[in-house]
């Protein structure tokens, strides 16, 4: 029962890390914007502090520099 909890939890977990797609740091200090996470799957950004990595990233969602 718990290999088939573990390989449940796996499968979602991968499942939301594809809807992401992989994420690097960006930064744009022209727009006075420091680190963030970009995610190419879902095409959305992240705020990114000194403790956080960008995969996975941070909950708080930002929006996009343009």
């Amino acid at each position: 029962m718990k290999s088939f909890v573990l390989a449940l939890s796996l499968l979602f977990f991968g499942a939301a890390m594809a809807q992401q797609g992989p994420c690097y740091n960006h930064a744009d200090p022209d727009a006075g914007i420091g680190n963030y996470c970009y995610c190419e799957g879902n095409g959305k950004c992240y705020f990114d502090k000194a403790d956080t990595i960008c995969d996975p990233p941070s909950s708080q969602e930002v929006p996009c520099p343009s």
